[in-house]
C-alpha cells in the first residue's frame, strides 16, 4: 500500500504515523514525501497511490492516480478541501475525529474559566490586587449545576462536552446533532437556534465551517441571546461574524466569550501574531484567549490516531471509519 503525503507534516508527525502502522502493517506499506507539495509534485508520485494524506487534492492530481482507494484528511476541518475536484470520483474521502476528547476537555476548561473567572483573578493577584472593589469583574463566580449549556452542532466533540457538563449537574440543549437522551433534555432543529439561544446560559460552538455556517453567529443572532450568555467558540474563527463579537462584549450583550480559534492566526511556520487586525479582544477582561491548542496532548498527537486507523482498516479490508459527506462537506 503506497501512502503519499500532499502536505508537508512535522518529522515527528510522520514517526507517529509510522510507528502506528507498524504495530498492525508492517512491511506492508510505502510512505512517499514528495520532494514539493505542488500539484506537479504530487502528481508525480501518485501513479500507483493508495492513499493520498492529506487535504490537498486536484483535478490533476486525481487523473494521475488512477489505483487511488482512499483520501484521508489527517484532522477534522475540511473548510480548506477542495470538494469540487473529487466530484465525480467514488473514492472515500475521510477526516478524523480522534481527537474529540481532548478538544472536548478543553472546551470545558474554557467555560468553567469564564463560569468562575480564574483567568481573570490570576492577573489580578499577580499585581497584588484581591479585588475586592470588584472592577470591573465581581467575586462572584456561577455554579455549573445552575447553568443551561446549548451545544451548538452537537457532533463528536459537542456530545462529549455534553456529557462533561452533565456530570455537574447543568441542563443540556443542543442545536443539531445527537437526538434527546439521558444526556441532551431538548434538541432544537438548525432553524430554531435562535429559540435555544434565548434560553442558554452558556452557549459552545462546535459546528462545521461550511457556507451555510460562516458568518452565522452575528449581531442579530447575539442580540436575541439570553441576557449574560457566555460564549465559547471550539469549532472555526469564521463563523462567527468577529466585529459582532466584539460589539456583543463591549455593549453588554453577552458577559464572556472564550475561543481556541481566532480570526488573525499565524500564518504557517510563524508563531506571532495578535488575535485580530482591528478589534483587540486582548484588552477585555471577560474574554479568555487559547491559541488553537485544543488538540495539542503531551505524549501523543489524537488527531492522527483515527488517520492511522484508517490507514489500518484499508490494508486489511476492513471499513472505514468517519468517511465524510462529500455533499455536505462535512
Amino acid at each position: 500500500m503506497k501512502i503519499v503525503l500532499t502536505r508537508s507534516m512535522l518529522p515527528g508527525d510522520i514517526q507517529y504515523i509510522k510507528n502506528g502502522l507498524n504495530k498492525e502493517i508492517d512491511g506492508l506499506y510505502e510512505f512517499a514525501v514528495p520532494e514539493e507539495f505542488t500539484e506537479e509534485g504530487i502528481s508525480k508520485e501518485v501513479a500507483d497511490a493508495d492513499v493520498l494524506l492529506g487535504p490537498y487534492v486536484t483535478k490533476n492530481i486525481l487523473e494521475n492516480a488512477k489505483k487511488l482507494r482512499l483520501i484521508q484528511v489527517p484532522w477534522t476541518g475540511m473548510d480548506t478541501f477542495n470538494f469540487d475536484a473529487v466530484a465525480g470520483y467514488d473514492i472515500p474521502v475521510c477526516n478524523t475525529h480522534s481527537n474529540a476528547d481532548s478538544v472536548a476537555e478543553l472546551g470545558m476548561a474554557l467555560t468553567l474559566d469564564l463560569l468562575k473567572k480564574v483567568s481573570y483573578h490570576d492577573r489580578k493577584m499577580r499585581n497584588g490586587n484581591w479585588n475586592r472593589d470588584q472592577k470591573p469583574l465581581s467575586l462572584k463566580s456561577r455554579m455549573v449545576a445552575h447553568q443551561t449549556v446549548c451545544i451548538l452542532g452537537c457532533g463528536n466533540i459537542g456530545y462529549r462536552i455534553a456529557k462533561l457538563f452533565k456530570t455537574f449537574g447543568a441542563n443540556i440543549i443542543a442545536v443539531g446533532g445527537h437526538e434527546a437522551d439521558d444526556v441532551i433534555s431538548i434538541r432544537y432543529e438548525k432553524c430554531d437556534m435562535l429559540k435555544a439561544l434565548s434560553v442558554a446560559d452558556v452557549a459552545i460552538c462546535t459546528l462545521p465551517l461550511i457556507d451555510s455556517t460562516k458568518g452565522l453567529i452575528d449581531i442579530e443572532v447575539l442580540k436575541g441571546c439570553k441576557s449574560g450568555m457566555l460564549l465559547i467558540n471550539l469549532s472555526r474563527a469564521a463563523v462567527m461574524d468577529e466585529d459582532s463579537v466584539y460589539q456583543a462584549l463591549t455593549e453588554g450583550l453577552i458577559d464572556g466569550f472564550a475561543s481556541d480559534v481566532w480570526w488573525n492566526a499565524p500564518k504557517r511556520g510563524e508563531s506571532e501574531s495578535y488575535p485580530s487586525t482591528h478589534n483587540k479582544f486582548w484588552e477585555l477582561d471577560n474574554v479568555i484567549m487559547s491559541p488553537h491548542r485544543a488538540g495539542f496532548v503531551e505524549g501523543c498527537l489524537p488527531h492522527l490516531d483515527e488517520a492511522i486507523t484508517n490507514l489500518i482498516h484499508l490494508a486489511k479490508d476492513e471499513p472505514l471509519i468517519s468517511v465524510v459527506d462529500v455533499n455536505k462537506h462535512y
